[in-house]
């Protein structure tokens, strides 16, 4: 698969029965449609993540990138996340036909660290420092 920011070709990796395309080049991950639900774990599916992707968008923001699964350009969705000390948002990039979700380097991260997946993002975060 090549990377929908650089056109690289993109590594596979798993982790707990989940492939995390990655690109070496500009340390972006792409997830297939559901994996980031496994990732997240059974309580992460009633998290502001899982809602604010499952949420319609009426006038989506479109990105330059396009899917690496149908070729359509990416829409733009606003992630809440909430730390101890402040209320952030990770702007990540969607498949308007819900193949997958594009992450930015340490967006994904991030992501599941606010969602308490410690050892997830203990991985990741071993992984792609």
């Amino acid at each position: 698969m090549l990377c929908p920011d650089c056109n690289d070709e993109m590594l596979i990796l798993e982790y707990d029965n989940v492939e995390i395309d990655y690109c070496d080049e500009c340390s972006g991950i792409w997830l297939d449609e559901g994996e980031l639900q496994l990732l997240l774990g059974p309580s992460g599916g009633d998290s502001p993540v899982m809602r604010a992707l499952i949420e319609k968008v009426k006038a989506p923001r479109k990105t330059e990138r396009l899917c690496p699964v149908c070729g359509k350009r990416m829409h733009l969705v606003d992630i809440p996340l909430s730390s101890d000390e402040a209320q952030i948002t990770v702007e990540i990039d969607k498949c308007p036909r819900n193949h997958g979700l594009w992450f930015d380097n340490g967006e994904l991260q991030e992501i599941i660290s606010s969602s308490k997946g410690e050892p997830v993002a203990e991985f990741l975060g071993e992984l792609f420092s």
